[in-house]
Order: structure tokens, then C-alpha cells, then sequence
């Protein structure tokens, strides 16, 4: 979910619409998984302190949202331009995904921010062809 702070709506009301159109629309696809795409400080307030309020809201109703698990899809440096510091930490308890387009699928480049140490995921290339379809390629041990 890539979210609009600066727009009219609210966070719970971004999520919720969102949701419910997955419920609707796509309910045999959708997993109930939610990625908050935290990144791209030209899209946020220019606040930090709004901007921390505005994500605390969209955690908290994603947190709250019966059937959805959550997680943040973030960097470093998108974190500290948006919230003013890395060591902000609220939805720290959710897994990290984070972007290095270093074509290194491992997490030896992670770098600590947001109380996160250990993350889910690395997207480690973009805009990549495969099968001749563009991409991004992601490195998930997990899995």
C-alpha cells in the first residue's frame, strides 16, 4: 500500500478502502498481507512530527483491521528523511522490507533503523525483464 498523507482521506480510511475493495474484488487472490510503502519524503507532509502521526495512524489501523497481517516496505535513508531520524520506532514489532538495488541477494548491506535488526526481505534489483515482463527481484531466506 502506497499511502497519501497529504491527501484528504485518513489513514484508516486509506486502508479501509483498500481492504474492502480487496474483499470485493479479490478475495480468492488476496492473502491479507499489507505492505506500508514508507518511502518517497516528496509524498509525505515535510513534517516529521505530522508525518509520525499519520504513520502511527496507519499502523494502528492496519494492527486493528480484522484478517490483515502487516509489515513495512522501507530503507534507511527514506525512514530517516520522512520521520527525521532512524531510531524512530513505532510499528518496529512488524517484519522489515527493504530496498538496495546492489544485485546482492543477501542482507549482509542492512543497515539498523526503525528498531529493526533482522529483516524479512531485501528487494535487491529492479526494473529487471524476466519472462519479458519488468520486475523487481526480491532475496526472502524464508521462503
Amino acid at each position: 500500500m502506497f499511502p497519501c498523507p497529504t491527501c484528504s482521506s485518513s489513514a484508516a480510511s486509506q486502508l479501509s478502502s483498500m481492504v474492502n475493495y480487496y474483499i470485493s474484488n479479490c478475495s480468492t487472490a488476496w492473502t491479507g498481507k499489507i505492505w506500508l510503502d514508507i518511502e518517497g519524503s516528496t509524498y509525505w507532509t515535510g513534517n516529521t512530527t505530522s508525518n509520525r502521526t499519520w504513520y502511527q495512524q496507519l499502523v494502528d489501523a492496519c494492527k486493528s483491521t480484522s484478517g490483515v497481517t502487516c509489515g513495512v516496505y522501507s530503507s534507511y535513508y527514506q525512514w530517516q528523511s520522512i520521520f527525521g531520524s532512524t531510531s524512530y520506532i513505532y510499528g518496529s514489532e512488524l517484519p522489515i522490507w527493504y530496498a538496495h538495488y546492489d544485485s546482492n541477494a543477501s542482507f549482509s548491506d542492512f543497515k539498523t533503523f526503525g528498531n529493526w535488526t533482522t529483516p524479512y526481505a531485501k528487494q535487491y534489483m529492479g526494473d529487471t525483464t524476466v519472462c519479458s515482463m519488468n520486475v523487481d527481484v526480491n532475496y526472502i531466506p524464508s521462503q
